[in-house]
C-alpha cells in the first residue's frame, strides 16, 4: 500500500518529533466528532501512527481494550513503543494490514491517505480488516481540491522519504465506495480559537490558515455495513 519501510518518513527527523504538539488539537477534533460514545471492549487501529501519540490521547478520552498502531517509519515505531507505558498498545513497523482480518472495530488515519501509492488496495484491505459495522475515520487536507496543495506537494516531496500522491476528494470517495464502504464526510472546522503563527511557506496568510481548516481539511467516515 505504501512504497517501502523507511527509517523516517521525513528527511528531517526533528520535524517528526514536533508533530505531537501540532497534531494534538486536530486529534481532539477527530475524537470529539466520533459517533461512538464509548470504545469499551473495542480494538482500535491507527494507520500511519507515527510516534504513537494519537492512540495515547484517544485512550485518555475513550478507553479501549486494545490499540494497534502501524507505520512505515521504523524510528517512529521505536519511539511509540518507548512512550506507551502500561497502556494496551502495540506498535509495528509495517506497510500492510494482512494480520488484522476482521479484527478491527474502529480505525483512524490522520493525513496519511496522500502517502499511499495504491489507494484502491488500501481501501479494500481496510474493509477486510474491519468487523461488520466497523468504521474508518480518515482526516485529510492534502488533496488536489485544496488550492494550497500545488505548492504544498512540491515542498512535501522535497522533505519526504515516501512518494506523495495527488488524489482528489471525488477519487477518494469513489475508491472507498467501490471497496464496499458507505462514505460520509464533513469539513474539519476547528471548534476553538486557532493559534496564528507567523506566515510561512505552507500558510502565507491568516486567511489561508482559516480557509484550510474550515473549508479544505476533510474528516471522512467510511462505514462497513
Amino acid at each position: 500500500m505504501t512504497s517501502k519501510i523507511v527509517d523516517t518518513w521525513l528527511t528531517n527527523s526533528q520535524e517528526e518529533n514536533a508533530m505531537f504538539d501540532d497534531h494534538y488539537p486536530l486529534w481532539k477534533v477527530m475524537i470529539e466528532r466520533m459517533t461512538e460514545k464509548s470504545l469499551e471492549g473495542k480494538t482500535i487501529l491507527d494507520f500511519g501512527c507515527n510516534q504513537g501519540g494519537f492512540l495515547r490521547v484517544l485512550y485518555q478520552h475513550k478507553p479501549f481494550q486494545k490499540g494497534i498502531g502501524i507505520d512505515v517509519a521504523r524510528q517512529a515505531i521505536q519511539i511509540a513503543n518507548e512512550n506507551k507505558g502500561n497502556l494496551p498498545l502495540t506498535y509495528e513497523a509495517r506497510d500492510n494490514l494482512d494480520p488484522f482480518q476482521s479484527e478491527i472495530d474502529v480505525a483512524f488515519s490522520h493525513e496519511v491517505l496522500y502517502l499511499i501509492q495504491d489507494l484502491q488496495q488500501h481501501a479494500q484491505k481496510m474493509f477486510d480488516c474491519l468487523k461488520s459495522q466497523g468504521v474508518y475515520y480518515a482526516a485529510l487536507g492534502c488533496h488536489s481540491d485544496n488550492p494550497l496543495w500545488t505548492n504544498w506537494k512540491k515542498m512535501i516531496e522535497a522533505e519526504s522519504n515516501i512518494e506523495v500522491q495527488n488524489y482528489s476528494l471525488n477519487f477518494i470517495a469513489d475508491t472507498f465506495r467501490d471497496a464496499g464502504f458507505t462514505v460520509f464526510a464533513q469539513k474539519f472546522m476547528l471548534n476553538d480559537f486557532m493559534l496564528m503563527k507567523e506566515s510561512n511557506s505552507y500558510f502565507p496568510s491568516v486567511i489561508d490558515s482559516l480557509n484550510y481548516y474550515w473549508d479544505y481539511k476533510i474528516l471522512w467516515k467510511f462505514v462497513k455495513q
